[in-house]
């Protein structure tokens, strides 16, 4: 077993009646990365992360996690010893308006073992590093929903544990909180945190994880660096606007485009890689995502008096469009939510079988 793997997923499955919810999952997250977990609704991320913190069995496979430097089973004879190496942080924690800071950290603090003697020294260190010792003693109350969410990190990382796992830490945020939180992981992973993330915010995930998985009907699909992905995928998106509104019919100067560009896309052109939004207005190229690719569509667009005044390759579309292709190869994007309301009504008769 390699030393630097803190938790692995050994042909993880959970199955609810004849519905599989989680299906063979291997994975492995290594000490000081961040991993994000993606997948639609009903792909089976709530699942896997109830499996790893022991809120379900597992119908077949095993979970192993790293505590003091060994890779255990994890079982219900060592449960609590090995989630002692985890914090958890659900969704959106909830607290006491009217307490403070120092008075929820303490507690969980003491909740997990921490040595009593050095409490006090671990609520000020934790505080330091998320840079809210100004609001310690002040009541939960007053805070926002951002400040709200950086005590449920600080309170999942008081007993000091070696892995992290977040389930959806930025929703509900607006975008200044969502930036904060996004720095708080990028400050775990500094203080040497394995960090287990899982979030629908595909950009957001983007700027942190060092690696990407993707479950979809309850199977992983892809496993690697987003850069690695976006290789194997051959694709990437540009975006451009014209100065004007196209004067001629639409689907006139799409296929003009295409027939000038399609040549210079690096893919296959069985496929129509030209597209216009109506509400945005903006056009775009699907391409290799080579920069020589990207310099000669814009060159050629030009040539041919197209009066750019907007040209990019957005990394959020690209992304989105990458998961999206992944999970639904097909091309049909709606996604069913009747697995999802399936798997919450079993989930229900059956979350309480860990006693």
């Amino acid at each position: 077993m390699n030393n630097d793997v803190m938790i692995r997923f050994s042909n993880l499955t959970k199955k609810f009646k004849d519905f599989y919810a989680v299906s063979n999952i291997d994975l492995e997250i290594r000490k000081g990365e961040i991993v994000g977990f993606l997948g639609p609704n009903g792909a089976g991320k709530s699942t896997t992360m109830k499996m790893l913190a022991y809120l379900l069995k597992p119908s077949e496979g095993e979970i192993w996690i790293r505590s003091n430097g060994e890779l255990k089973k994890l079982s219900s004879h060592n449960k609590d010893y090995l989630l002692d190496n985890i914090g958890f942080l659900i969704e959106n924690p909830t607290f006491y308006g009217n307490v403070t800071p120092r008075l929820v950290l303490k507690y969980f603090a003491k909740l997990k073992g921490y040595p009593r003697k050095q409490v006090n020294k671990r609520v000020e260190e934790v505080i330091a590093i998320f840079g809210m010792s100004d609001w310690i003693d002040k009541k939960i109350k007053t805070f926002s929903k951002g400040m709200r969410q950086k005590i449920g990190v600080a309170s999942a990382i008081m007993h000091d544990p070696d892995i992290v796992v977040l389930d959806e830490p930025s929703t509900g945020l607006d975008p200044q909180a969502r930036r904060e939180v996004r720095d708080l992981i990028l400050k775990l992973k500094k203080i040497g945190k394995t960090i287990f993330l899982s979030s629908h915010l595909l950009y957001e995930v983007s700027e942190v994880a060092d690696r990407v998985a993707i479950i979809n009907n309850g199977k992983l699909i892809a496993f690697d660096t987003l850069d690695n992905l976006e290789a194997k995928a051959k694709k990437s998106i540009i975006h451009f606007e014209l100065i004007r509104q196209p004067e001629e019919n639409i689907e006139n100067m799409l296929k003009n485009i295409e027939e000038i560009v399609t040549p210079l896309t690096g893919i296959s052109t069985e496929l129509n890689w030209v597209d216009y939004n109506e509400d945005s207005k903006v056009f775009q190229i699907f391409f290799n995502g080579h920069p020589e690719n990207q310099l000669n569509i814009l060159e050629t667009l030009l040539k041919n008096r197209y009066k750019i005044i907007e040209f990019s390759v957005p990394k959020a579309g690209l992304l989105e469009n990458l998961f999206l292709e992944m999970v639904n190869p097909e091309g049909n994007h709606d996604f069913n939510n009747n697995s999802q309301n399936n798997l919450n009504n079993l989930e229900k008769e059956l979350i309480m079988e860990v006693q």
